[in-house]
């Protein structure tokens, strides 16, 4: 390629990004110009997305060659149309796997691409040779080594619980081999974008504050398109409305009208006492308050997610260099795990911006030589407003903070005094909210709720044959109760889940976590996250249920920025490994990577938002939007469920009364007399909706 006229390298240049732009640009508005036109075409969402990774090959591509890297670009656009169409062939709920039958004409299409993309490794490979890759892999890293990171990747490539679940092994371990495959040749095209021309000679350094606006835009557009702003799980209804009811300056609400009860009762909503509340913990409604008196609680999350970028880049830099801090804020903001989470109303992005924050305020104070009680205590203050949103969260961090403090080198017990005075006086308050609502500072409404609900300790940590919901809960929860085994298995899966989900690279998102836990010598700060990220997996193993369904390994949410360092580290291991002695590198990694995280932030995150999260679970606008079309007036609306009924209760006003409809569940049980009369003057419309959501 490198011997046609450049003429028409830079004319193919020119075409590719120019139809990539069309691509995009087709793919935005033809569903909005003519949406009669695409409807009937019989199109999907998912094959727009299609278009779209389409359109980020071909502008890779034309870049690269605009550049003076023409077979650089075709490496990559190779690598970006195979992982694509691995997604394409991937079932994206629940437990994420390869579809190994491809059904329908795009389904072999996208067999035919991964098909291309191995030709072309395999062709790579044989034009590179055994001798320049044994040079890279084997005489600098060791081919035991090279073993193990292959076998721990293709180990990591499918998860298990599934299969465990039905029973089917052999169907499991068919598919570890194919994940294995499938892993090993993206990173031998990985391996040939290094040794190949580069469109850029080295990462060219900019101000953090680029991925962190990348990472507020681009998750602001997913709650905005794929989330519809809508709560998508049962837990963020409930903190919604909690955050609702804080905005308004209550602590609770009357109770609905008896007749309603029954169509209002919703998981996690407690009606006691003549009140009516959610029982999820405080801080996270509270700070979600803020949000809804604003009026755009959907953008709290997304400028959290930017802020912890920048948090992240600044703790990294003082501790392992600008190059390192670089390399996080590169990868956090354009994690597809950040982004989704940030996209969500759920609280993990709130505590991670509130622990990156205590120790961004910690090492400043250790750097600069001087106590610094405000910090201190503002750093405790940051930790206890995670105890009142995530109490374990609070607890295990919140220990381990204390611990590096108290071994400080500069009056460590005063600090660590100030430190935990922020820590009990936030943590007083939670007690005083659990004495309000339960007369036990130290019993939590949630769990008073779930005592009843499920039997008395069933919530808790540990092991035993009464740990979990009564009966287990589906295809989530392996077996009743929990168990060591189980906990084994929840932690494989959800490593499993990390590997897909962290960074959402084509060559899995553990590569680089592997090469510093292989490669990197384990001292200082490094050590400190290494035990930081182990601490909160082995405290999680003990909680009955790992929740990797909806927004990945989330109880690991704790440990994001530890994974995200260690990433970083793991990839100056290589660069260190891989230089030879005048300076010059056998393999250029940062181009590569640049590539994986175009990747992940163009086509991985998005293909989640059309794949999984629009309509989730049965949430989705319908009721919203025949609201603001006045369909239904003020009328009380019996509707009959499509779905999850919160993405219609979510939307009543408080009182259960202003200009705007209230939505009631209908159960075949409640009284319409008795409705009529507890809404004097309204209608009862019954509604059914007339298409069902996936």
């Amino acid at each position: 390629m490198n011997s046609l006229p450049s003429s028409l390298l830079r004319m193919s240049a020119g075409l590719a990004m120019i139809s990539a732009l069309a691509l995009v640009a087709g793919s935005a508005l033809v569903p909005r110009v003519a949406p009669d036109r695409f409807a009937a075409s019989g199109l999907q969402p998912i094959h727009l997305w299609a278009l779209s990774v389409l359109a980020v090959a071909l502008y890779v591509f034309g870049y690269s060659v605009r550049r003076g890297a023409p077979v650089f670009g075709c490496l990559a656009a190779m690598l970006i149309l195979g992982g694509g169409a691995q997604l394409y062939l991937t079932d994206p709920l629940w437990f994420p796997s390869l579809r190994l039958r491809p059904t329908g004409g795009a389904g072999w299409l996208m067999a035919a691409v991964l098909a291309a993309e191995a030709v072309v490794a395999v062709v790579a490979a044989v034009r590179l040779g055994p001798r320049r890759m044994s040079s890279a892999a084997g005489s600098r890293l060791g081919l035991g080594n090279v073993a193990i990171f292959l076998a721990l990747t293709t180990a990591f490539a499918v998860p298990i619980l599934g299969y465990v679940g039905h029973g089917t092994l052999m169907s499991y371990l068919l598919h570890v081999v194919v994940g294995g495959a499938l892993l090993a040749m993206h990173l031998m095209m990985l391996f040939a974008l290094t040794q190949v021309r580069l469109p850029m000679t080295g990462m060219t350094r900019i101000t953090p504050i680029v991925p962190a606006v990348v990472a507020v835009i681009a998750a602001a557009l997913l709650s905005w398109t794929a989330f519809e702003r809508m709560p998508h799980v049962q837990d963020e209804i409930a903190y919604l409305f909690q955050a609702r009811t804080f905005a308004s300056g209550a602590l609770t609400l009357p109770a609905p009208p008896e007749a309603a009860q029954p169509g209002l009762e919703y998981y996690l909503f407690d009606v006691r006492d003549g009140r009516w509340f959610p029982v999820t913990l405080p801080g996270w409604p509270a700070v979600l308050a803020l949000g809804i008196l604003v009026g755009v609680p959907w953008l709290l999350n997304p400028l959290l997610a930017g802020i912890s970028v920048l948090l992240a880049y600044d703790i990294t830099r003082r501790r392992a260099g600008t190059d390192a801090g670089d390399l996080v804020a590169l990868m956090m903001g354009t994690s597809p795990w950040v982004i989704t989470a940030a996209a969500s109303l759920m609280p993990h992005t709130l505590t991670l911006t509130l622990i990156l924050f205590a120790w961004w305020l910690i090492l400043r104070a250790e750097d600069t030589g001087k106590r610094q009680s405000r910090a201190m205590i503002l750093a405790g203050l940051s930790m206890g407003l995670i105890f009142t949103a995530r109490p374990m969260d609070g607890l295990v961090m919140g220990l381990l903070t204390g611990l590096w403090i108290v071994t400080g080198r500069q009056k460590p017990w005063l600090r660590a005094a100030e430190y935990s005075a922020g820590c009990i006086a936030v943590g007083l308050l939670l007690l005083a909210y659990n004495a309000h609502f339960t007369g036990n500072p130290f019993l939590m409404p949630l769990t008073g709720y779930l005592n009843r609900l499920w039997g008395p300790g069933a919530n808790a940590y540990g092991f035993g044959p009464d740990i979990g919901p009564p009966g287990g809960w589906s295809g989530l929860d392996l077996w009743v109760g929990h168990g060591p085994l189980e906990a084994l298995f929840n932690t494989f899966n959800s490593v499993v889940s990390l590997q897909f989900e962290m960074l959402g690279w084509p060559i899995g998102s553990l590569a680089l976590i592997l090469a510093y836990l292989i490669w990197q010598k384990k001292l200082g700060f490094d050590l400190a996250m290494v035990i930081v990220a182990g601490v909160v997996i082995v405290v999680m193993a003990l909680y009955w249920y790992a929740d990797t369904y909806y927004l990945g390994p989330r109880y690991w949410y704790v440990a994001a920025f530890p994974f995200f360092y260690l990433s970083a580290r793991g990839c100056e291991a290589l660069r260190a490994r891989l230089t030879r002695r005048d300076g010059s590198e056998i393999v250029r990694l940062d181009a590569a990577l640049v590539v994986c995280c175009i990747f992940g932030l163009l086509v991985f995150t998005p293909w989640r938002g059309v794949a999984k999260f629009y309509d989730y679970g049965g949430f989705y606008s319908l009721f919203r939007d025949e609201a603001a079309r006045g369909t239904f007036g003020n009328d009380i609306v019996l509707f009959t469920e499509v779905g999850d009924r919160g993405s219609a209760l979510v939307l009543n006003d408080l009182s259960l009364g202003g200009d705007g409809p209230v939505f009631i569940k209908d159960t075949g049980t409640i009284d319409l007399k008795a409705l009529e009369e507890a809404f004097p003057g309204r209608r009862i419309q019954l509604y059914t909706p007339d298409w069902a959501p996936r």
